[in-house]
């Protein structure tokens, strides 16, 4: 059976698409308000419009005051005082363990810490008021900035 068909009494040929023996009328799409009709094309003005999600503009403010410089000195365990934000920026100079938690929060080497890479810079969200712990992984000293993010 042939794609395109004739409409009865006017003898008018329109295109079709024959799919399991159901023909399927083709179509050209427009779009516009009441009463018009743009169709579409690859053409400014002529494109199908389409609305795109606001896209937030805002960067980070970072609160350089309130940050945070933790060293280590030996193998030991070094606690931020409490921090007053709920997000963080780390950034390790060595590769460590970090932890987030009371006053009493103690990072350790392996499961139960957050493992960073030397550089590695990264965002936390926390719970205003906690402390963020870190330990180095090797022999030589390491730091951790915690650099708290403002509202």
């Amino acid at each position: 059976m042939a794609d395109n068909v004739t409409a009865p009494a006017i003898g008018l040929a329109f295109a079709t698409d024959e799919v399991a023996g159901v023909h399927w009328p083709y179509a050209k799409l427009a779009f516009g308000g009441d009463g018009s009709a743009v169709v579409l094309a690859d053409a400014d003005g002529a494109r199908l419009p389409v609305a795109l999600p606001a896209v937030a503009t805002t960067t980070r403010a970072y609160d350089w005051p309130a940050g945070q410089r933790l060293t280590t000195a030996g193998a030991a365990a070094v606690r931020s005082t409490a921090i007053a934000a709920a997000e963080v920026l780390l950034h390790a100079s060595a590769r460590g363990f970090v932890a987030v938690g009371d006053a009493a929060v103690v990072a350790s080497v392996g499961a139960g810490s957050i493992p960073m890479e030397a550089g590695e810079k990264f965002h936390l969200r926390l719970t205003s008021g906690q402390h963020v712990s870190f330990i180095r992984d090797g022999a030589a000293d390491a730091s951790l900035t915690v650099m708290p993010v403002a509202p």
